[in-house]
């Protein structure tokens, strides 16, 4: 019982870490990826590898707050990542609960999936102010975004094997 709640303690501040480094990566311009509808979505890819890989014990309400959070932030549509965030988890828990992923693979196939309904739903979402939609962009932002929540899964899997 003692070492759950100083594991608790211990995932808090490295999640706010990570918050806050996604944050800084959605404010700058890299130069590769310098076109707006190309720039991955850093929180969507950090929260799909979060929920997916159960670092902590998000529930509905954290992950609506955090999605609202999110939505401040990013200077999104009020509401949009907190829908995001909450079907997501609501798709992992359907895919857990029929599915069992155990290998490598299986889990990046749970992110892509996850990855790509909370893209998609972004997409639909928006699709009311932003009338022009380029497929090709769009497509090369589901790639870089899922190479990026990837990524996010592995920093996330090395962390929670040294707390």
């Amino acid at each position: 019982m003692i070492k759950k709640n100083t594991r608790k303690r211990r995932e808090l501040p490295t999640l706010l870490i990570i918050i806050l480094i996604t944050l800084l990566f959605s404010r700058i311009n890299i130069p590769v990826i310098n076109s707006s509808g190309l720039m991955p979505d850093y929180f969507l890819a950090l929260f799909v590898s979060l929920i997916a890989s159960r670092f902590m014990n998000l529930n509905l309400y954290i992950l609506f707050f955090l999605g609202l959070l999110v939505d401040l932030v990013a200077g999104e549509l009020m509401g949009q990542y907190a829908l995001i965030l909450i079907i997501i988890y609501f798709i992992n828990f359907l895919l857990s609960k029929y599915f069992i992923f155990k290998t490598p693979i299986m889990l990046a196939s749970q992110h892509l999936i996850l990855a790509t309904i909370g893209l998609n739903i972004l997409l639909i979402s928006s699709i009311s102010y932003d009338l022009s939609i380029d497929t090709n962009m769009f497509i090369m932002k589901w790639i870089i975004t899922c190479l990026v929540c990837l990524l996010y899964s592995k920093l996330i899997q090395s962390l929670k094997n040294k707390i």
